[in-house]
């Protein structure tokens, strides 16, 4: 019985999960947990059967305790950032093959914390490694397109919980 107490106890403890649908490369999941290690919040990964980047960090999210999940759908290189209060299908961050650089996914990580600690989010032209932000050039048209679009989506889904 004690068993499985610790079990039920050890799966409630926060932090942020990241599920994975074979093959997982570890060059892609290494670099997501130094993010999430660099802001101090504890994660774990699970490797599940399958599905899309998005359902499981949806799943993933709907799991953690912190609210706040990764998907990694090995088969077609995506990964997926998502929020419990974000409705299905409509990830934080999602990306593709072209973009599972290490210093992105560890970006990524590091938004994954930043999300669960309520603390700004950092950009591809901020340096990851400093605790100061540094803009490398001014943000393009495209940057700052991308930036009003998730700042307006995430606006009106908070909007219509109420």
């Amino acid at each position: 019985m004690a068993d499985a107490k610790s079990s039920i106890s050890d799966e409630m403890k926060p932090r942020v999960w990241i599920l994975g649908g074979p093959p997982v490369q570890e060059e892609v999941i290494a670099p997501i947990f130094w993010g999430l290690e660099e802001e101090g919040i504890p994660a774990e990964f699970r490797e599940v059967v399958g599905g899309s980047a998005e359902s499981l960090a949806r799943q993933a999210a709907g799991r953690s305790s912190l609210n706040v999940g990764l998907g990694i759908d090995g088969t077609e290189q995506r990964v997926a950032l998502h929020h419990r209060d974000l409705q299905a299908g409509g990830p934080l961050f999602s990306f593709g093959p072209d973009k599972l650089q290490p210093v992105r996914l560890r970006q990524l990580g590091r938004n994954a914390a930043r999300l669960v600690k309520g603390d700004p989010l950092v950009f591809q032209n901020e340096d990851v490694v400093g605790t100061e932000v540094q803009h490398t050039s001014e943000p393009s048209h495209h940057q700052v397109d991308e930036l009003q679009a998730l700042i307006v989506r995430i606006v009106t889904e908070l909007l219509q919980k109420e």
